[in-house]
């Protein structure tokens, strides 16, 4: 058995090689990344020329100024839907001629005309292949690729972004997501314009009415006055000697009453602090600042104030309540705490499956038939610790979310009967009934287990929540339902509030205490649920709650199938291989525990060759006719994705030859490796039999 230590410098041309392609990713990256930076700087010049209340019909040709100046596009145009027609309102760029002539279309006609109509992007990596495209007569612009991007509300599509570039393949998948945030944002500009120019026309007519008639002055107090009540937040003016001469409706009803001073409003360092700005403004200026007071009896109140001296003896006072949006900005925070910490376990786990995989596999090699009793029972303990350290980082891994879900078919009765069996003891301490009704049908899905449990888990939590500590009943039932498996989840508590229902889903939305809950629990249902390619919902039954999940249904026919399919995977024999002919494989670790484990497993089968890094590997591919290279993927000098490449580039049929032995398979780049190339994976830690099993199918299943 052979080392291969030899040939450890790389080549000087293989490192200029990489480094010419990191350098080209590095400029692809950092042209999008400027580009986001150049629209999202467009995005903020296009607020202010909002805030500023600018007339409408500048604001288009402001938006291709904006996008010719801030972004990498050429071309940039506005078309807006007028009738049955789009019609061009502004244009500019490189190519553009500033006597442009006018230009409609119908709707559907082209690429902007069907984006127009059916209010979705159109991407057109090269025009020329795209069979909405439609070039004008007498055109100067030269297109390669084109993006196009509705301009809409949440209901209604006013235009198009029209947006291009004589390079093909310019923009892609990801400046579409960029550029369809901006079309919304313009369609809520539009808007807000709109209801700009409405109310300066509105504050004209006022205006003239206030020169006219002295009776429209008390009728225009009066509905400033109802606006100041509709208003969330609280409103006050302070005369002399700190009395309350006006207070709006909402001061009013968060503390039941009308006050007369101040202090009946807050306590006394706030008191002090208003004096003290009060004491030092002049008439007309104004001032804003944020502080946590008592107000009323509520304690902990996040304000933001606003005051402005009207005159010497009066000043005008507003307080905004943002305690939420604090709370909700903590749990933020938090939240990005968590994900920290998930990152750390992940790693964490990793390294201990890398130290559990020669525990286990020694442990598997020792023969303990030659054991004696207390021997045995000795390394019985020792592999079931491993066994269970194994579980425990496999819960590590689902808390880092770093755990891809995995699926695979299973009856959901088998998840639901599980459950139910799982919670009886508990509610029916608290006199709640859990019934279950999943029929007599096999309810076949492909889903993660452990997922399915999980929300199944979530909503019974909140069902118990929600019926508190009366006597009532929860029913979970399970029907299939055309190509759906539907599970229901019914409970006899009060109901959800109607004012609620529509937000029941969103993230950190509870009605639990703060200490009870942090509300993520239906959100996260929410997103498994998604990810399944689902559907789930919650409504109001009359008495009670009902949530309903499907998820798409696997037919038995297709399950035998496949169950068929894999029943022949062949295992690996116990015995050496009937040909007197040994396979020759060669073992790529860095770890010394790993190598010397799987030279211990398959040496007494194969002729196995090691070597400690990628480098050292590929310089020996042309030694021998390798039958299988068993590969770890994190090593020093050259990693296992950079030596399958490298060999498949100079032997091609090592493509179907390599075996990969990692703890990494949850990383995104690993798991997008293994999902491009097709590559054969052992996940550590591992035990003796699925490595000889998966060795001897590589070897024999080509």
């Amino acid at each position: 058995m052979k080392n291969g230590w030899s040939g450890l410098n790389e080549s000087s041309g293989f490192s200029k090689g990489r480094e010419k392609l990191l350098l080209d990713l590095l400029k692809k990256a950092t042209d999008f990344y400027e580009d986001i930076v150049g629209i999202l700087s467009g995005i903020y010049e296009l607020s202010e020329y909002v805030r500023k209340g600018s007339p409408e019909d500048e604001f288009y040709s402001y938006i291709v100024q904006v996008l010719i100046r801030e972004s990498r596009c050429e071309n940039a145009s506005v078309f807006l839907v007028e009738g049955d027609r789009v019609v061009l309102k502004a244009a500019a760029g490189v190519d553009f001629p500033e006597d442009a002539p006018a230009v409609s279309m119908e709707l559907g006609e082209g690429v902007a005309g069907i984006c127009a109509r059916e209010g979705r992007p159109i991407l057109a990596p090269d025009v020329h292949e795209c069979r909405y495209f439609k070039e004008f007569p007498g055109s100067r612009v030269h297109i390669g690729s084109m993006l196009c991007i509705p301009i809409k509300d949440a209901k209604t599509t006013f235009g198009v972004l029209n947006l291009s570039h004589s390079q093909n393949n310019f923009f892609n998948f990801h400046y579409q997501r960029v550029f369809e945030l901006l079309g919304l944002l313009v369609g809520q500009m539009l808007t807000l314009i709109h209801i700009s120019s409405i109310f300066q026309r509105k504050n004209l007519d006022l205006n003239e009415l206030l020169l006219q008639k002295d009776e429209s002055l008390r009728n225009l107090t009066e509905s400033y006055k109802t606006v100041v009540d509709a208003s969330e937040d609280v409103i006050f003016i302070l005369g002399r000697d700190d009395a309350v001469t006006f207070c709006n409706q909402r001061l009013v009803a968060s503390l039941g009453k009308v006050p007369e001073r101040i202090q009946d409003m807050f306590e006394g360092d706030m008191v002090e602090c208003i004096r003290a700005h009060r004491s030092r403004m002049q008439p007309g200026q104004f001032l804003d600042f944020e502080r946590t007071v008592t107000f009323g009896s509520a304690t902990g109140v996040v304000g933001q104030f606003f005051i402005k001296c009207l005159s010497r003896d009066s000043a005008l006072v507003m307080m905004r309540d943002i305690t939420a949006r604090r709370r909700l900005e903590q749990r933020a925070m938090q939240t990005e705490k968590l994900t920290s910490l998930g990152l750390l376990t992940s790693g964490i786990a990793h390294e201990l499956n890398n130290r559990l995989t020669p525990i286990l596999g020694f442990a598997d090699l020792i023969n303990a038939r030659r054991l004696g009793e207390r021997d045995r029972k000795r390394l019985s303990v020792i592999i079931n610790a491993a066994d269970s350290a194994k579980s425990i980082v496999e819960s590590l891994l689902k808390f880092s979310r770093n755990k891809p879900p995995e699926k695979a078919v299973f009856d959901m009765r088998d998840i639901i009967r599980r459950t139910v069996s799982l919670y009886t003891p508990t509610v029916r301490k608290r006199g709640i009934r859990l019934l279950a009704d999943e029929g007599n049908e096999p309810l076949l899905v492909k889903a993660d287990m452990n997922c399915m449990e999980q929300v199944l888990v979530n909503f019974i939590n909140n069902a118990i929540d929600a019926i508190d500590n009366q006597t009532g009943t929860i029913r979970l039932s399970a029907r299939r339902c055309d190509n759906s498996v539907q599970v229901c989840i019914e409970d006899s508590g009060p109901g959800i509030p109607e004012e609620i229902i529509t937000r029941i889903f969103d993230p950190f939305f509870t009605t639990k205490a703060k200490d009870k809950g942090t509300g993520l629990g239906l959100s996260i249902c929410y997103g498994i649920i998604s990810d399944h390619k689902g559907e789930i919902s919650l409504e109001n039954t009359g008495h009670g709650a009902l949530a309903r999940i499907r998820i798409p249904a696997m037919t038995p026919d297709i399950h035998q199938e496949r169950m068929e399919t894999g029943a022949g995977a062949p295992s690996a024999p116990q015995d050496e291989p009937e040909s007197s002919v040994r396979s020759t494989i060669m073992v790529v670790e860095d770890e010394e525990d790993l190598m010397e484990l799987m030279v211990d497993t398959l040496s007494p089968f194969y002729e196995v060759e090691t070597f400690s890094n990628g480098k050292q590997a590929f310089d020996h591919l042309e030694d021998r006719r390798w039958e299988l290279i068993i590969s770890d993927l994190r090593m020093p000098v050259m990693d296992g994705m950079e030596l399958y490449l490298a060999a498949v580039e100079k032997q091609p049929r090592l493509k179907k030859r390599f075996l990969f032995i990692t703890g990494d398979t949850y990383d995104l780049q690993v798991k997008e490796f293994f999902e491009k190339t097709g590559a054969v994976f052992l996940r550590k830690p591992f035990r003796i039999k699925e490595l000889k099993d998966v060795v001897y199918r590589q070897l024999h299943d080509r």
